[in-house]
């Protein structure tokens, strides 16, 4: 039984390295942004992460991930997410061997398992069909490497990089659930693509982003501080503007759990510039949190345990119109 839990908990690593390894970068680069580095250590993880909020307000998250986390070498991991208000939100993942994953430079296209990325000059294109249920999200736009100073993290010899892909373009997605119909709606789309070979308990203790991806002012934000109190990357970025690097950051909380709001006060030559405040929240994501005690215990040695908060919320800045978009807080371990 001891043995049997523990390739469980390692299998539950391999699923939470993807779920852990933050999603979220000006000089832009073209090329195969869609072909995975490999790196032979052993907290190596590469994900491409896509974003969807549509007008109707529902929000798609779709990832493909390259990780050596968990047993094995260079595992697949393809999952999505979609919360519609009204509905139940549903969710899909699934692991794959490294021989079940790749990209093919002619066509500019990532496949991991059943699932697809492809970038070409006439925009990009998502395919995500698990569980008798398919996401598909088409941006007009192509991929870029797009890299903002301070998208480097060390922590000693390991590295954690970020950069955007697609920061901000206009989506069409479709959503079949299963055993439902195709759903197609509009909005607007965001994409990233981050590489580390730091353990990911070790990256951060906690991160803000906030995406205003539709509407009239279309915006960028990105905070991370340390475990030793460093900041870094601190951006926001508007769409057609360079980056505007911040100082550092104050996270405050009213609440516990699905009860949480937050207020988070980003800093400029040592006075507030802005002022992020959560509205309403779509979903609490605790992964580690959700393997229970014991393959919890087993995970956490290694990716820690983080949970995400995803809500609506609202970017403020004196003299200018708000901005609303989606807001995430990440903590290294929750109350």
């Amino acid at each position: 039984m001891r043995r049997e839990r523990r390739f469980q908990g390692m299998k539950g690593l391999a699923l939470a390295a993807a779920l852990v390894l933050p999603s979220a970068a000006v000089a832009a680069a073209t090329g195969a942004v869609l072909e995975p580095k490999f790196s032979s250590s052993d907290n190596y993880g590469e994900n491409f992460s896509f974003i969807g909020d549509l007008d109707d307000g529902t929000f798609i998250f779709a990832q493909l991930t390259v990780t050596n986390i968990g047993p094995g070498s260079r595992t697949g991991i393809c999952r999505t997410t979609v919360l519609t208000p009204g509905q139940k939100a549903w969710a899909a993942q699934t692991k794959v061997k490294a021989k079940d994953w790749g990209y093919d430079a002619d066509t500019g296209t990532l496949k991991m398992g059943p699932c697809s990325a492809r970038s070409s000059a006439e925009g990009t294109r998502v395919e995500i069909p698990l569980d008798g249920g398919r996401v598909l999200l088409e941006y007009a736009a192509p991929m870029t490497r797009q890299t903002v100073d301070g998208s480097l993290v060390e922590v000693g010899k390991d590295r954690y990089h970020h950069e955007l892909t697609l920061p901000f373009s206009a989506l069409k997605a479709t959503v079949k659930r299963p055993k439902g119909t195709d759903v197609t709606g509009a909005g607007g789309g965001y994409a990233d693509h981050t590489r580390s070979t730091i353990a990911p308990a070790k990256l951060a203790k906690r991160w803000v982003r906030f995406r205003a991806l539709r509407g009239g002012e279309k915006l960028l934000l990105l905070a991370r501080e340390g475990h030793e109190g460093d900041y870094g990357p601190v951006y926001a970025m508007a769409e057609g503007a360079e980056a505007r690097t911040l100082e550092h950051f104050t996270l405050a909380r009213d609440g516990v759990k699905e009860r949480s709001s937050w207020k988070v006060e980003l800093f400029a030559n040592g006075s507030p510039a802005m002022v992020l405040r959560s509205t309403s929240l779509l979903q609490r994501s605790a992964p580690v949190e959700d393997l229970g005690s014991v393959l919890g215990g087993i995970v956490r040695t290694v990716v820690g345990s983080p949970v995400t908060y995803l809500h609506r919320g609202v970017l403020e800045r004196e003299g200018q119109p708000p901005v609303t978009g989606l807001m995430e807080v990440t903590l290294e371990g929750d109350l």
